[in-house]
């Protein structure tokens, strides 16, 4: 079976969402992990796992964004303490020197604390690192007891050699066929520690085609040719993965 350890089915309109949950199963996609990224994207995220509880898992965080505040946390809080059940991760949560800088001060305070209440809840967190690899993994560092994924990490290869020594998964996207950093990063991470993932619907392996989880089965080939094992083996070792990291 197949896994998308981090994708955003909010983003999707209900009309195409139908469709891509249909296209899922057909190309024996086991479970499709939503990330939501702020206040309106988690109510959404809630309504879409209720709707597809069979597929869907749901992670619940806030991402950092530019309107990202402080008094926002109270609110995720309050969410994952009500809905913890329903949760398998904290996502996608981190810090962005890309997009936005102006309020990074704000965004580390909110991972911070999107961090303790993981830890204090057990859950595992889903990351973004954009140009912010360092930054995130001097945070992380003081979370040792914490099961983390680095979604589409992009940092140097000191920086991926840092997380494998810590034992943190990595999930490598769709784009995997066009992208020489996570290629090597197939050939350099511990096979126990990959997981495979869209980020849909972007970062779509086809440059005229949106992005979807039954794109997965692209990522396997290549997988699977790096392995030099068959694409079946590949996909029971991330399933085996995922089940680690996410308890299931």
């Amino acid at each position: 079976m197949i896994i998308d350890a981090h994708a955003h089915l909010d983003f999707y309109s209900e009309e195409r969402l139908e469709e891509v949950i249909q296209n899922a199963k057909k190309n024996k996609v086991k479970f499709i992990v939503t990330n939501s990224v702020n206040k309106k994207s988690i109510e959404k995220s809630l309504k879409i796992y209720k709707k597809y509880p069979k597929i869907v898992r749901l992670a619940v965080g806030l991402y950092p964004e530019e309107e990202l505040l402080i008094k926002d946390f109270e609110f995720l809080e309050e969410f994952i303490r009500k809905n913890k059940e329903s949760i398998t991760a904290i996502g996608e949560i981190g810090l962005d020197l890309h997009h936005t800088k102006e309020n990074f001060e704000i965004q580390k305070t909110v991972f911070i604390k999107e961090l303790e209440l993981a830890n204090q809840l057990e859950i595992p967190v889903i990351i973004h690192s954009r140009k912010a690899e360092k930054e995130v993994l001097e945070i992380l560092e003081t979370f040792p007891k914490l099961k983390i994924l680095l979604h589409c990490f992009s940092g140097n290869f000191k920086l991926i050699t840092k997380g494998i020594e810590r034992g943190y998964y990595f999930s490598i996207p769709t784009n995997v066929n066009r992208s020489e950093h996570f290629q090597k990063m197939l050939e350099l991470i511990p096979k126990e520690k990959i997981l495979t993932e869209t980020d849909s619907p972007y970062l779509s392996p086809y440059l005229d085609k949106e992005n979807e989880p039954s794109f997965i089965t692209e990522s396997i080939k290549i997988i699977s040719k790096i392995w030099k094992t068959s694409e079946d083996k590949v996909e029971k070792q991330i399933e085996d993965n995922f089940n680690k990291l996410f308890n299931k």
